[in-house]
Parts: C-alpha cells; sequence; structure tokens
C-alpha cells in the first residue's frame, strides 16, 4: 500500500498539514501565492547583491594606489577619533570636548604631518583627535599638541614617535587589507561608543 505524504509544516504560514503531494510545501492557495512572493523577493535580493558586488569589483580595479590611499587614511583617522572619544579625550590641543556625533565635528591630527613625515600617516599614536578649529585654523598648534601628547604618553614616547624614520612604500593590496582591518576596528569602537551611551 502507497502511503501517504508524512505532516510537514507550511513554508508560508508555519502551520502543520498533511500535504497532498510529496512535494507540496504550501497549505493552501494562499499560501502558495506568499510563498511564491517570497521566493520572487529572495531570489531578487539575491540578484541586487551580486550586481553590488560585481559593481564594488569593477570601481575597486579603476581605483588608482592614490585612491586607496586616501580611503585608508580616511578609515584611520576615524579609529583615531573614536578611540580619543571612548577614551573620554578632548582635542589634543586645547582640550575641547567632541560634540555627540561620531564624526564631522572633530579631525584626527597628525602630531609629525603627513606632508613631513609621510612614513607616519597611518601610525595611530602619531593620530589623535583635535578639534577643526586647532587643526585647520590654527595650523595643527603643534606645541600645544605636544604639551598634550606628553600628558598622555610620557615624554619619552613623545621623544621616540619624534625619532622615527622608516621607508613609506604601501602596495594597492597592503592599503586595501588596512582599510578592511581599520572599518573593523572603527564598527567595534562605535558599537562600545553606543553601549557605553546606552548605560549611562
Amino acid at each position: 500500500m502507497n502511503r501517504l505524504p508524512r505532516k510537514k509544516k507550511c513554508a508560508a504560514c508555519k502551520a502543520v498539514f498533511e500535504p497532498a503531494r510529496s512535494l507540496q510545501k504550501v497549505c493552501s492557495p494562499k499560501c502558495a501565492a506568499d510563498w511564491a512572493a517570497k521566493v520572487a523577493a529572495q531570489k531578487a535580493a539575491r540578484a541586487n547583491r551580486a550586481e553590488r558586488k560585481s559593481l564594488a569589483e569593477r570601481k575597486a580595479k579603476l581605483k588608482t594606489r592614490s585612491d586607496w590611499k586616501r580611503e585608508a587614511q580616511a578609515v584611520v583617522n576615524k579609529v583615531a577619533r573614536l578611540r580619543d572619544i571612548l577614551a573620554g579625550h578632548g582635542c589634543i590641543s586645547c582640550g575641547a570636548k567632541p560634540h555627540e556625533r561620531f564624526g564631522g565635528a572633530v579631525d584626527a591630527g597628525h602630531f609629525r604631518s603627513v606632508g613631513s613625515a609621510e612614513h607616519m600617516r597611518f601610525y595611530l599614536p602619531n593620530i589623535h583627535l583635535q578639534c577643526k578649529r586647532c587643526n585647520r585654523d590654527r595650523g595643527g598648534m603643534h606645541s600645544d599638541y605636544r604639551v598634550g601628547l606628553i600628558e598622555r604618553i610620557t615624554i619619552e614616547r613623545v621623544e621616540e614617535i619624534e625619532s622615527m624614520q622608516w621607508t613609506a612604500k604601501w602596495s594597492v593590496e597592503y592599503l586595501q587589507r588596512l582599510k578592511k582591518v581599520m572599518q573593523k576596528k572603527a564598527r567595534r569602537l562605535e558599537k562600545r561608543i553606543e553601549q557605553r551611551k546606552e548605560a549611562a
């Protein structure tokens, strides 16, 4: 004797039903329509993801080394700002506290500038939260920056940073990897900042 198909859960409404056929996934015409719409939406979403990925890959191939360096710098700077915000620090030069939002209100100022020390552009101990007024309008406020840095990391560490020299040569692959690693770090820092705000 042929056995009837076992009871199963409807793929659409999750109700238990007795299928008339072994491959039947839904319990009613309405659920069949709902299930078909859901499958179609999933296929469309997969197609959109594939298209976005393909577009991103095509755009990435058109980027120059300078483009990658600029993008990596932006993410490294963001990490430096978030790190100092999480630590409760204000501007490294004048001590002014940043606004509540993560970016835009403050810069990430380099102690040794990118122009004079290209090799230290991505070196996080050389980058700290700095208000726009000090970083842009006051030319970086280097003397006050140095005083603030000494208070945070000691004179010995500051003198070590001042004496650091090496050749800066970054491949596109390195810059891509740096950007990816720093993006993950930035997301973790943002999450910790939000958790602290919620707990306050």
